[in-house]
């Protein structure tokens, strides 16, 4: 079983889903907003209502992909177009969304444009395909890629860093972890603090 989660799991980290059209029709057709949405995943056109219906719940047996939802529960990958609530994705492939104005929650959390924030072993705002970064609130956990403060085991961004390794390309203002990279410090390796000085 560890293996077969192992597998899943560097499958989500190398070909990341991505948002797509949300045009996909289910059994009922032309409702702007449903209070439930239900899909079944894997097979096309299987789902109550169309994917471009705004739902309060949404819910999907195995995936789910929909235009906006305030509360977002699918087992192997769940998309949004727009989250206004909870996301989340507790088994597999983890969370995408567009715009991610409340919590994304999964193994792996892909945004492209997030004003909330990602819960999850790996999250991120970049993928296989250009994406534009902007407005990282807060990543927790894991391994975390994005702009503003993280949390987590690993980090890579441009603020304020706490984890066990901290790596920031481009010059973090701050971070403090067990190891610390920071190339516009005067020392660039350090261990517990580091910070931009030049």
């Amino acid at each position: 079983m560890k293996k077969v989660l192992l597998i899943c799991f560097l499958l989500a980290v190398l070909f990341p889903l991505s948002g797509g059209y949300f045009d996909d029709k289910g059994w009922i057709s032309g409702w702007k907003f449903s209070p439930l949405q239900l899909d079944v995943g894997l097979v096309k056109d299987k789902k109550l209502f169309d994917e471009s219906t705004n739902t309060f719940f949404s819910f999907g047996l195995f995936t789910l992909q929909q235009k906006s939802a305030v509360l977002s529960v699918a087992f192997i990958a769940n998309t949004l177009y727009n989250n206004y609530g909870l996301q989340i994705n507790p088994l597999l492939m983890g969370t995408v969304t567009d715009n991610n104005y409340g919590i994304s929650f999964g193994l792996e959390n892909y945004c492209k444009k997030c004003y909330g924030i990602q819960l999850g072993i790996l999250n991120h705002s970049w993928g296989r395909y250009p994406v534009e970064k902007e407005h990282e609130l807060l990543q927790f956990l894991g391994m975390n890629i994005a702009d503003k403060v993280y949390l987590g085991i690993m980090n890579f961004s441009d603020d304020v860093q706490i984890g066990l390794f901290n790596i920031s390309p481009r010059g973090a203002a701050f971070q403090f972890g067990l190891l610390n990279f920071n190339p516009k410090s005067y020392i660039p390796w350090l261990p517990l603090i580091n910070f931009s000085m030049k």
